[in-house]
Order: C-alpha cells, then structure tokens, then sequence
C-alpha cells in the first residue's frame, strides 16, 4: 500500500520553541532555590526578573522589587550598578568578580558578595538586559579576616619573644623567620629566605653533627655562639627539630636559638657563691678550730672548757648574723660593738658607749675583732669594769685619713682595782696574737689600775659605691 505523501503517520513530533508550562514551572523553580543571587536588569536598571536569594541583600521582597529601578530598592548600591550595567551595554562583554557590599536594616553585621554580570542578547542581537548572579561570601570574608587577625597575632607573638626561630621546607631552606633572627643573620633580611640556617647564622660549629641528624631526620640540639649586630657573642641553646607527615617523611623543619646568657651568667655566679662559701667555711672551721683547742689548753676543767667554747662560738655566731645580713658583704662596726656587748647590758650610754664615725668592715674583721670585742667584755664582767655597779667602758674609733688607718680604743673606768693576770690565757693570745695578724695590725692591752685599755690601729680603704660613699670599709 503506498503511503499518501499528506499523512502523518510515523512522522516525527516538532519540538515547539515556547516552553510548556511544565518546563517553565521547572526553570522557574530553579530560579528561585538556587543557592545564589539571581536577577534580571532592563538596561535602565528596572529589576524584571529576581529571586529570593538576592533580595536578601535589601530585605525587600520579590515583588517589591519587579518593575522598580535599582536605586528605589538599594540605592546604596545604585551608582555602581548603574556604572556595572552601562558598561556591559557598551561594550557587550561581561563584567565579573566585582564585589558589593550591603548591610540590611534588621542586620547588625555587614555582609558581601562577589557578582557576575552578563549581558541578554534579543533576536536582533540588542541587548535586552543583563543578567545578574551575585555569590555570598560574607563567612569567607569573615574567616579571612579571622585568619589574617590570627596571623598578626602570630608574627607580633613571633617577633616580640626572645628566641630565635624559623621555619624551613625539608631541604633546610628557610621560608619563614621571627624578627629576632635578622638581629643575629650574617646576611640582609630579605636574603635569608632560601638559605639553610647555618649559612644565615654561621654559628662556630662544625656542620659533621648537623649533616648527620638531617640525613637520618633526627632532632638537632647543641650550644653556640652567635654574633649580633652589636659585634657580642652570646650563648645560644640551639634546638631543630623535624615535622613528619602521615607517612613519616620530613616536610619542614623547624628551628629555635635560645639566649642562655643570663642562664650561664647565674651558673658563673652560684659557682663563684660556692667557691666562696666553700672558702669561708673553711676559714670559719680552721677559727672554730683554733678556738677550741686554744680554749683547751687554758680551760681549768672540762666545765669550764664547755662552758667558753659555748660562749666564743656564740660570739662568733653573732658576728655571723650580721655578715649574712647583708650577703657577706660586710658589716658597720658599731653593730658589731652593739652585737657583741649586748649579752654584757648592751651598749646604754651608762655603763658602755661606743662613738665613732660610720664605717664598714669586711668579713675577715668582723670575725676577729668580734672575737676581740667578745674577749674584753667577757673580762670586764668577771673581773674589770662590768663586774661592779658603777664600772664604764668607753669604746672610740677614728679614721686617719692621712695614713688610711683606723685608731681603736677600749678604756674601762671606775671599776674595781685591776691586778695584771699571772698567767695569759685565751683572751691575750686573741687581742694580742691572732686579731693583729690576721688584720695586719698592731695593738697594745694595758692592764693600768684605774681599767683594762686596748688599743688597734688597722689599715682601711675606702668603701666603693652605695648610698654612704663617705663611709670606710676594711
């Protein structure tokens, strides 16, 4: 049978160039929920299209916008817009990545977006409109922010500490440094980064113990010296450490110098306290020792040898107190006299006084001559001036000046009737022997009826520094 060329049958359907109502609702629904801004401008900027999204830039509605013109809803925005929309006109290409700026009216906070804008062309190919889309990115602008705060953050935190850092890619060239590093590098700032640390540093070591961790990847400490731009040297603890990544190869290295100057500094010092002290105990042991073997030999009896042992090691405890007082750096010697005769009724301008003008002795002589002082008032008390009610003792001191001496008296005064001893014992051999040559002086003890008189003259220098420059120290 043939086939009438007017039938329709098996012929195939024409596609129909105007949208069914299906598939407008389906463009039109994405439209709405695209999760971008879209609008349509006429080339007056009338908004003819817009979706929900973008009206959130105004918080204007849908309708509210179609039909109005871009500075009737957001007139905040209009000269750029209007600037945007002529442009895409004339030149009919589109402008993109142009970033706008609003902040609705029931918004505390800014927000921004990054727009694109392309140019609807008719069937005679005029430009009808132009299509907006506009991408939010106020959070990336926050994080950014954020990030850049953080950053400040960092680099004030890096370049304000003390230490020197850096951080270096796995080949030991450096990408990043603090501040502080530029103050000890041999070369200019802006060469260090690509340079390995010790060529930047070029710290006094051998590279054998560096090469070898870097090769095996292993942490590198050691302790240097490097030159800052003052032309000093200073101690440096050097730490370099690597970062692995999840398969355990190095990616970065990161490198710490830390200033040790003070730590060795103090070290110096406790070492030199130590060998001071170790010094001085020795010295106070070899006293210590001399005063029990010479109390010893002149004690009576065992009772009376535990009985001024006791009270010479309490005399030389009270000079003690006042050296540690004041860090052994020595002491006044009118607290020594006070000190040393307070066991005695203490120095009351009644019965014992003591003038002189300020002067500071060194350890050595306030050891020695506490134990002179100790000695005196121990006689005065059992057979000199102390022993009596009306008995005084007068304790003067001057400085000469002229020669760098110092005259020191002891007088007692209206006490009983004094008998030179028949025999020396301990006290002699102090005020007589041990104090003159251990103080490089010369002293006379007289026993004269009327009362005991010592005097001492020892050489004096003057006191360097502090408050009291007109004071003297032994």
């Amino acid at each position: 049978m043939s086939q009438d060329p007017g039938s329709t049958t098996n012929a195939q359907p024409t596609p129909s160039a105007t949208p069914t109502y299906a598939e407008g609702y389906s463009l039109q629904l994405i439209y709405d929920t695209a999760p971008i801004g879209l609008a349509f401008l006429s080339p007056d900027c009338r908004y003819l299209q817009i979706n929900k999204r973008l009206t959130e830039i105004c918080g204007i509605s849908v309708e509210e916008h179609l039909g109005c013109s871009v500075r009737e809803c957001v007139p905040a925005l209009a000269d750029s817009v209007e600037a945007i929309v002529r442009r895409v006109i004339e030149t009919g290409e589109p402008v993109t990545g142009i970033e706008v700026a609003g902040q609705r009216s029931d918004d505390t906070e800014g927000r921004s977006w990054i727009t694109y804008w392309h140019p609807i062309f008719g069937s005679n190919h005029e430009i009808v409109g132009v299509n907006v889309a506009a991408e939010e990115i106020t959070e990336r602008k926050r994080a950014e922010a954020a990030l850049r705060a953080s950053e400040q953050q960092f680099r004030t935190l890096a370049d304000s500490i003390p230490q020197l850092l850096w951080i270096s890619e796995a080949n030991v060239r450096i990408f990043w440094f603090n501040l502080r590093l530029s103050e000890f590098a041999v070369v200019r700032a802006e060469d260090i980064p690509g340079q390995d640390w010790v060529a930047v540093l070029s710290p006094d070591i051998g590279r054998e113990d560096w090469v070898k961790s870097l090769e095996i990847g292993a942490a590198f400490e050691t302790e240097l010296h490097l030159c800052g731009k003052d032309g000093r040297y200073r101690p440096f603890l050097t730490r370099v450490v690597p970062l692995r990544d999840s398969n355990g190869a190095v990616y970065h290295w990161i490198g710490t110098h830390i200033d040790i100057s003070e730590q060795k500094r103090r070290e110096e010092n406790i070492r030199l306290i130590l060998d001071e002290q170790s010094h001085r105990s020795k010295n106070l042991l070899m006293v210590v020792a001399a005063i029990a073997q010479q109390t010893a030999r002149y004690a009576e009896d065992v009772r009376e040898y535990h009985a001024q042992f006791a009270e010479r090691l309490a005399a030389l405890a009270h000079s003690h107190d006042l050296l540690v007082k004041d860090n052994w750096n020595g002491a006044p010697l009118s607290d020594l006299v006070a000190a040393q005769l307070k066991p005695f009724g203490g120095v009351d301008h009644c019965r014992i006084d003591a003038t002189g003008p300020p002067l500071v002795l060194n350890p050595e002589a306030v050891q020695y001559l506490g134990l002179a002082f100790h000695e005196l008032a121990t006689n005065a008390s059992k057979h000199g001036a102390l022993s009596g009610i009306r008995g005084h003792v007068s304790i003067q001191w001057l400085v000469d000046t002229e020669n760098h001496k110092v005259c020191l008296g002891w007088r007692e005064s209206q006490g009983p009737l004094v008998v030179p001893p028949r025999r020396r014992g301990f006290g002699h051999v102090v005020i007589e022997q041990i104090v003159p040559r251990a103080l490089n002086g010369v002293g006379a003890l007289d026993f004269s009826p009327e009362g005991v008189c010592w005097t001492f003259e020892f050489p004096v220098q003057e006191h360097d520094g502090g408050s009291n420059a007109h004071h003297r120290d032994l």
